[in-house]
């Protein structure tokens, strides 16, 4: 991956402040662990890291390229969570959009967040695949 640098990144939703200016610094080489009890902001912090969550301020700079507006399918990184609920037997649309359905969203409405969320991820191709 190269070197990884947070400089002051905080992320506010509404008037919760959950990232409060993080700074942290990774060498190229070095594994990192993100660690803590549920709700204190590891997966917002790599939502930031990976683009898919916008910081209300700070920067994200990989490899020395600020990354902070960059979208995350030219960012070149990836996150793969503890555990993963895929269901091989469901396209990865429909993987996408179980969630939504089962919440009884619309069709029409999971049919328009697949869209945004596999186009920021640049997912369009593999759309139909299972596994």
């Amino acid at each position: 991956m190269g070197s990884l640098n947070i400089e002051n990144v905080k992320k506010a939703f509404g008037p919760v402040e959950v990232l409060k200016g993080i700074d942290l610094e990774v060498n190229d080489g070095e594994f990192v662990v993100f660690v803590g009890p549920s709700g204190c902001g590891k997966s917002t912090l790599l939502r930031v890291i990976a683009g898919l969550e916008d910081s209300t301020s700070g920067r994200v700079v990989i490899d020395g390229d600020d990354v902070s507006v960059t979208p995350p399918a030219k960012r070149g990184i990836a996150m793969v969570f503890q555990t993963y609920a895929l269901y091989p037997h469901l396209t990865v649309k429909n993987n996408m959009g179980l969630g939504l359905k089962q919440a009884g969203t619309p069709s029409a409405e999971i049919e328009r967040r697949i869209k945004i969320a596999s186009a920021m991820l640049s997912l369009e191709p593999y759309l139909e695949r299972q596994h």
